[in-house]
């Protein structure tokens, strides 16, 4: 199969199009891009196939569909090369991501726990575009998570992210800008009056960063709850990723029904103000 085209790529994708799975897709997703309904499986067996032959040129080729560029990702995340090369390419991939699942899939496939991808994401934290601030908080989460030396750092970090009214920040990320595809997109913020291709309104700035740092730290409770318990009782922080993080520890199954009966007290008490 020959991937050194658009017009071959998306031959090929069209192949695997399902118009259930993409009504389904649609209602989960916030991109703008058009969608087919290919499975995730399928794009990970055709970046597998790419990954044989010449993917650099694949990964030069304009793309119109949100599938193109899920592929496109997945193809940087699985490839062979090293830590470096692969930062540079996901520099060049995330500021065409407009939605969580263009993050979640790619970051959370490339396995790398040196000390040096560990500092590089971190520094990636400080920026006010959404979704590469996510990127960072999933890429750690995937990686790092389970560390419990590394667990004072990354509370360290999310909590100089999260302070209160650190949303508004990632106004400042809302820029058009021209993908590979010629079209003009708006930046990793689509303002809350802007409707998307599946008539909903989008979720307000920053909201996928809360959701990301409150997952990180669900999955951090379980390697070190002390210092996640620290960050909770912030009284700095912004209530609702605390109130998330909660929830989203609320929902392990790995997490004691004691635990559980404290935080869902110590819950109580941000929501009164305590």
């Amino acid at each position: 199969m020959n991937f050194n085209t658009r017009e071959s790529v998306e031959e090929k994708l069209s192949e695997f199009a399902d118009e259930k799975y993409r009504l389904f897709t649609s209602r989960l997703t916030n991109t703008k891009y058009p969608i087919l309904g290919v499975r995730i499986p399928q794009l990970q067996n055709l970046a597998k196939q790419i990954l044989k032959g010449d993917y650099n040129a694949f990964l030069s080729l304009p793309f119109t569909y949100f599938e193109h560029h899920i592929l496109r990702g997945m193809v940087i995340a699985m490839n062979k090369e090293g830590e470096k090369e692969h930062l540079s390419l996901f520099d060049e991939y995330i500021p065409y991501i407009d939605d969580w699942e263009g993050v979640d899939l790619i970051a959370s496939r490339y396995n790398c726990k040196t000390e040096s991808y560990f500092s590089a994401l971190r520094s990636r934290l400080n920026g006010d575009r959404e979704y590469s601030v996510r990127f960072a908080l999933i890429a750690i989460l995937h990686n790092f998570a389970s560390d419990k030396t590394k667990a004072l750092a990354i509370t360290g970090d999310v909590r100089a992210l999260t302070k209160r009214g650190y949303l508004e920040k990632f106004l400042c990320g809302a820029k058009e800008r021209t993908h590979s595809g010629g079209e003009k997109r708006l930046g990793d913020y689509i303002p809350a009056s802007s409707p998307l291709l599946t008539g909903t309104v989008a979720p307000p700035a920053g909201y996928y960063v809360m959701m990301g740092a409150a997952w990180l730290l669900s999955v951090l409770y379980l390697t070190d709850k002390e210092v996640v318990l620290d960050y909770i009782k912030d009284g700095s922080i912004d209530i609702d990723t605390r109130l998330k993080t909660i929830s989203k520890i609320l929902d392990s199954f790995r997490v004691s029904k004691e635990e559980k009966q404290y935080l869902r007290i110590l819950r109580g008490e941000i929501r009164q103000g305590k």
